[in-house]
């Protein structure tokens, strides 16, 4: 715990977390205007359509996955073990009496915290984007429905989040771990608009399936298998990133 709560303390001042705020608020922005313009477009063609907001709250949640929080996610880690060895602080942090493993996972939990923050932002920024366009303000129940759509959808782009560690470890720097996590958006863009479902099991896609799956009875039926991928790939990038970290100089 004082190992987190010194990684924590890293990030009090950094711009990051006001990045991932601002972030955040892409999703629901491009998610409000695209149902705004579809109003408009029925509403001109003498059509009305309903909005719920159990859909509004999934498919902002949805873009936010297919989209901004890969890259998001991927940077937070990225930046959490590459800034030590760029900024020439990886020595005094190996010094101190704790496992290399330790301070790894350390980060991983100080990152995890700071992402949760721009996840559960989200939520009223979705609030605030949607109730325009809907007409009403969501109830607290579809309140309450949106924020576990985030979280849960945040889960599973947080199990993702390994693999970036593992780059970041092994090549410590920036560009690698980075450039893997954009093609985790390019990836997410071809396979969803890819025909048939088979395209649906790729790992990078699971997080966006997932929140849309609260709304689409056809991806619901995959939910519970999707999950089977996801803890073991966080566990064996983990390791490999323990693994990486514990046996490799500091220089």
């Amino acid at each position: 715990m004082v190992i987190l709560r010194a990684e924590l303390l890293k990030w009090k001042r950094s711009w990051v977390l006001w990045a991932a705020l601002l972030a955040a608020a892409a999703a629901p922005a491009l998610n409000g205007l695209i149902f705004w313009s579809t109003k408009r477009l029925r509403a001109a063609a003498g059509q009305v359509i309903d909005i719920p907001w159990d859909g509004f709250f999934a498919q902002a949640a949805s873009f936010a996955h297919l989209l901004v929080y890969p890259l998001l996610f991927g940077f937070v880690v990225t930046y959490a073990v590459a800034r030590e060895f760029q900024e020439g602080a990886a020595t005094n942090l190996f010094a101190l009496p704790a496992s290399r493993t330790a301070l790894l996972l350390a980060k991983l939990g100080a990152a995890a915290v700071i992402l949760a923050v721009p996840v559960v932002a989200a939520v009223p920024m979705t609030v605030v984007a949607g109730t325009p366009v809907i007409g009403r303000p969501p109830s607290w129940a579809e309140l309450a429905g949106g924020l576990q759509v985030h979280l849960i959808a945040g889960l599973a782009q947080f199990l993702l989040t390994p693999l970036i560690l593992w780059l970041a470890t092994l090549t410590r720097g920036y560009v690698v771990p980075v450039a893997a996590a954009g093609s985790f958006v390019v990836a997410n863009v071809v396979f969803s608009m890819a025909p048939g479902d088979r395209f649906l099991w790729w790992p990078t896609a699971l997080p966006a399936w997932t929140a849309q799956a609260t709304w689409v009875p056809d991806l619901f039926v995959h939910l519970p298998a999707w999950w089977v991928e996801l803890p073991p790939l966080f566990l064996v990038f983990l390791a490999l990133a323990a693994a990486t970290v514990a046996r490799r100089d500091v220089v």
